[in-house]
């Protein structure tokens, strides 16, 4: 009886303390928070709090792209800066508003990166490829007080 009392407190232990680790971290923000609205909802955001906006196109067998995201876009050091300065948004250029918008700016190549002003939606910079976090941080950086 204690053999198996003790094998019930062990697993019960071991289960809490893999539950308490597993919740914690899927709790944990890492990487960039993309906006889950509109291209427009996006623009009014960015304007209300005073932020720049942050546009990623990408496709879906985009190589390029898998890796960035997974690399960069992921990076806690990344998304601690863009959460702060950006409304960001991750679209697909090949569907719906990001089709439109890789249409209106002639997009050339995947991952395409737009920095626009929050005010007006104005291109600040247009940036295409591959890029390790601190470029990535650099290049957010050029439009901001940080």
């Amino acid at each position: 009886m204690n053999l198996s009392l003790k094998t019930i407190i062990s697993t019960l232990v071991l289960s809490l303390t893999f539950y308490s680790f597993t919740n914690s971290a899927s709790t944990t923000k890492r990487g960039i928070d993309f906006y889950n609205g509109t291209y427009q909802e996006a623009l009014e955001k960015a304007k209300k709090e005073k932020k720049l906006v942050f546009i990623y196109l990408y496709a879906n067998w985009c190589g390029v792209c898998k890796s960035l995201k997974k690399k960069t876009l992921r990076n806690e050091n990344v998304g601690n800066f863009y959460n702060k300065e950006y409304i960001s948004l991750a679209l697909n250029g090949e569907k719906g508003e990001g089709a439109e918008i890789a249409k209106s700016i002639g997009l050339q190549s995947y991952p395409t990166l737009l920095y626009l002003d929050g005010g007006n939606g104005r291109i600040l910079n247009r940036i295409s490829g591959f890029k390790s976090p601190i470029e990535f941080i650099n290049l957010g950086k050029i439009f901001t007080q940080e």
